[in-house]
């Protein structure tokens, strides 16, 4: 009996055996490829370059902005742990921020440009159009991803360049499509930067006055250097204009109305997103003498999206953007330019994170990465921006908001109304 139940057991065993002998192997785990890294990244930091005026007459828009990059890549590192959502957390990049001052000259951004370009991964803001024009060849020849700090038409044609949002030249077609369906026949004056950027200015009131039967009777142009507006804002007096559009920055901005105002001229000015920033009201305790007639005279134009006293459904962003700045630069005030580079950033963060999944973070595997994104959800502090390899899905929105002067707003300015017109929408980008 003993030998006749070894031999069954022994049987049984040879049977299981042979059954997990049969059995199928599981299939061997994946290999996850390792992240190909180049210049730029240093271990798990990734170093970005920021080209912007932190002296001169534009360091007011540099400064705002740039603090913006630094606000939202802080909350990218300490909040959610880094680039690289889907990496374990002791995984994934940190950014860091290589600030240098281009005092708003092109050459002296070449030189800057120059000194970072070998450190750097990409360039999160080069500020200016005229001053990224100035590296654009550059940034061909080094295929360096580029964010331009500027909404010039160009960006959409350019490989290596990132836009962040409607075009300058929508921005006029808007504000000028605005006044054609309230019925008003304007009398049309420019005055704009004499550089790549007030050719925007140019290229805007050409397009949509022709396309909308409005005539231009007045142009004047300034150097950036220029300190005196008296010429230019007599020009537009002297030819009747009633209607007046500005491609400038805002110290030009703040000097040209207080010479209109000097003069008892009036017309209803329209700026350019750049001419714009709320320190020219002034203070609480101390505002501007010039706020009544801003009030009464001046319109803002800007890209389409929430503003700072926004901040419930649909605009998550903006509420988002306003507690991390809280907590990350207590000391910031509201600003236009804050929230510009803030977004800007969310752009750059996007690419980024596409790369870390394309498992390509250097130089070449980042414009991949920018042509893979298509779009960029800023949770309503913006239209989603347009991503994407070629000019018509870079050109995104061409949506604007015109705003008028109201010192009880947090960047004093409060909406007009929202255009995202076909005129705007037609102009040849591409």
């Amino acid at each position: 009996m003993r030998a006749k139940r070894s031999v069954v057991f022994l049987v049984i065993g040879l049977l299981v055996l042979g059954a997990c002998r049969a059995a199928p192997s599981e299939a061997p785990s994946p290999t996850v490829a390792a992240i190909k890294t180049g210049v730029g990244v240093e271990g798990l930091t990734i170093k970005l370059a920021e080209i912007t005026p932190l002296t001169g007459t534009v360091a007011i828009i540099g400064k705002p902005l740039t603090r913006g990059h630094e606000v939202y890549f802080k909350y990218v590192n300490d909040v959610l742990g880094g680039i690289g959502k889907n990496l374990p957390k002791e995984q994934r990049y940190k950014v860091e921020l290589v600030t240098v001052d281009s005092q708003y000259l092109p050459d002296v951004h070449v030189q800057q440009y120059n000194a970072v370009k070998d450190k750097v991964l990409a360039i999160a803001q080069s500020l200016g159009t005229p001053q990224t024009k100035a590296i654009l060849q550059q940034i061909r020849s080094d295929k360096i991803l580029t964010a331009a700090a500027s909404l010039s038409a160009d960006w959409f044609k350019e490989t290596y360049v990132v836009p962040n949002g409607a075009p300058y030249i929508a921005q006029i077609a808007n504000a000028l499509q605005y006044l054609k369906d309230k019925g008003v026949q304007p009398k049309l004056g420019l005055i704009y930067q004499d550089d790549d950027y007030g050719a925007e200015g140019t290229a805007g009131i050409d397009y949509a006055a022709n396309a909308l039967g409005f005539t231009v009777v007045a142009r004047a142009s300034y150097k950036p250097t220029d300190t005196e507006f008296t010429a230019q804002v007599n020009t537009m007096k002297q030819a009747g204009a009633d209607h007046v559009i500005l491609t400038t920055t805002p110290t030009p901005s703040g000097r040209i109305l207080g010479a209109a105002a000097a003069l008892q001229y009036a017309p209803r000015w329209i700026g350019n997103s750049p001419a714009w920033i709320g320190a020219l009201v002034g203070t609480k305790d101390k505002p501007s003498p010039l706020v009544p007639y801003m009030q009464q005279n001046l319109w803002v134009v800007t890209d389409q999206g929430c503003g700072w006293a926004n901040i419930g459904p649909g605009c998550e962003g903006s509420k988002l953007m306003q507690e991390n700045m809280a907590k990350f630069a207590p000391d910031q005030t509201p600003d236009y330019y804050f929230e510009f580079g803030y977004v800007q950033a969310m752009g750059i963060h996007a690419i980024l994170e596409k790369a870390v999944e394309m498992r390509d973070l250097t130089r070449d595997g980042l414009v991949k990465a920018f042509e893979a994104t298509k779009t960029i959800d800023t949770a309503g502090l913006r239209k989603k921006l347009g991503y994407g390899a070629t000019c018509q899905e870079k050109v995104g929105v061409t949506g604007s908001t015109i705003w008028k002067i109201d010192t009880t707003q947090p960047i004093a300015l409060a909406m007009v109304a929202d255009v995202d017109s076909n005129l705007a929408k037609d102009y040849k980008y591409c």
